[in-house]
């Protein structure tokens, strides 16, 4: 047995629930299912309720405990219907545990029951009763899924799977959800089905590249070439259930080759700690402001205050006001070298962006056309010469046109706020956040954040993970 494997058997020791926690996490399970189910009997709903996810495939880690309750529904619900009539139900049956509604294509509700010793959290999942093959919603496939995964998992690979998952949470690579981008648990699951061991899976990732795919049922054999023109998303893993979806869609490119470095780390360093969750303390003002005098570079924050929302489509519309706003600050000649996006989804929403320099000189150098090209040429001359803002030229420089011009902006805070005065939707700002921004928009640079890192715990941490730069498992 080498480290790797002493290593796992560690781990297992951890994440693999005794006999007792199985049972009693079942129980519960058990017992809000049928809650569940008399809600729908008394709102004459007929909808069969079922067990699924994690729980009901035995692949739960220690500590993580989630069941899905999946209510399966007549197809001639309208989706509006799902919604107003399915939900209300699942918060009757969840009361009187506090409810948060989520979203996948659909709104589900999330909720935290306690358990004899511990918590479990539960998603109540509307979806379509449908053959298989007759999809009306994502969500219809998941007790399809239950059963695909029972089927093809022993209590060997079952234990392979928790490895899979406790280490993709160690390097915050776990969750489908729109603020992770990572791997779903039906995606590890099905990577144990095609790989047969956790080992397998971290040493073929380890030499990961794009062009290639997974097909555990050999849905497009003999057809390869078709899968990267079906999908365009960086991980394909081919739905073991409906070859027509990706269950590697939700995976962002950066959290794919976060798991491919964090693989070979582990491959090359194989520790308990690379599969155990890090604590980070809270970076203090003092500590902030000592630190950025060192980096030689200019942090702006954009904050704002609540915004009421499902937490995936706050986490949807933040990231899009991010690449929408680091888009205009690159074509504006700012050089970002780092932006991030982070929300505690109740009262603090925030936007940083790391620059070279704050400030720009006031006027730069703008190559034009090559001269032979003669139309480009003349649309060229005709834009910049005598035009205010030029301040010489246009020249020919070897064999293309040049010219001196003004910048019309020089420094990223004004920018910023010029652009954001009125929302910002013009230039891609999200609705919500284009909102947002006209009420309740504070501006802060550099030293100035300290006042956030002060009233804020959560985003204190977040300053400190931000400040390092480095993924969590890299040593």
């Amino acid at each position: 047995m080498d480290k790797f494997d002493e290593v796992c058997n560690v781990v297992r020791r951890r994440i693999v629930p005794s006999q007792r926690l199985r049972l009693a996490v079942e129980a519960k399970a058990e017992e809000i299912r049928k809650a569940v189910e008399r809600e729908c009997r008394s709102a004459e709903l007929s909808a069969e309720v079922r067990l699924d996810g994690s729980v009901a495939k035995d692949t739960w880690v220690v500590g993580y405990e989630e069941a899905d309750i999946f209510m399966r529904v007549s197809p001639e619900l309208s989706k509006k219907q799902l919604q107003d009539i399915c939900l209300p139900i699942a918060r009757k049956a969840l009361a009187p545990n506090p409810v948060v509604e989520r979203f996948a294509e659909h709104p589900y509700i999330e909720s935290t029951v306690k358990t004899r010793g511990g918590q479990l959290r539960v998603n109540v999942v509307p979806c379509y009763r449908v053959e298989k093959g007759n999809w009306l919603s994502a969500t219809d496939r998941s007790p399809y899924h239950t059963e695909y995964i029972r089927s093809h998992l022993n209590d060997v690979k079952r234990d392979e799977v928790r490895l899979m998952k406790a280490f993709l949470r160690a390097i915050q690579a776990y969750g489908a959800d729109i603020k992770t981008g990572g791997f779903s648990g039906m995606l590890c699951e099905t990577l144990i089905v095609s790989y047969g061991a956790f080992r397998k899976v971290v040493t073929d990732f380890s030499e990961w590249c794009e062009d290639r795919f997974i097909d555990v049922e050999n849905c497009y054999e003999g057809r390869g070439g078709e899968v990267h023109r079906v999908f365009r998303e960086p991980l394909v893993v081919i739905d073991p259930v409906d070859k027509g979806r990706n269950l590697g869609a939700a995976v962002r490119r950066d959290q794919l080759w976060n798991f491919v470095g964090a693989s070979r780390q582990l491959l090359t360093k194989p520790s308990p700690s690379q599969f155990a969750d890090r604590r980070t303390k809270p970076v203090t003002a003092s500590q902030y402001r000592n630190l950025i005098k060192r980096r030689g570079s200019t942090i702006v924050c954009l904050a704002t205050g609540r915004i009421d929302a499902v937490v995936d489509i706050l986490w949807s519309q933040l990231y899009k006001t991010q690449r929408a706003l680091v888009q205009i600050l690159e074509s504006n000649d700012f050089k970002v070298i780092r932006s991030t996006a982070w929300s505690d989804e109740k009262r603090l929403n925030v936007i940083l962006f790391e620059l070279e320099e704050e400030r720009l000189p006031a006027s730069k150098r703008r190559e034009g056309p090559p001269v032979e090209r003669s139309a480009e040429s003349a649309s060229f001359l005709s834009k910049h010469m005598d035009k205010l803002g030029t301040v010489s030229g246009p020249w020919i420089g070897h064999d293309r046109w040049i010219v001196h011009k003004m910048r019309t902006n020089t420094s990223a805070v004004k920018l910023l706020a010029t652009t954001l005065r009125s929302g910002g939707t013009n230039v891609g700002v999200a609705a919500l956040f284009a909102k947002s921004f006209k009420e309740d928009l504070r501006m802060l640079e550099d030293q100035a954040i300290s006042s956030l890192i002060s009233s804020n715990d959560e985003f204190a941490k977040f300053m400190r993970s931000y400040l390092s730069g480095r993924p969590v498992w890299l040593a």
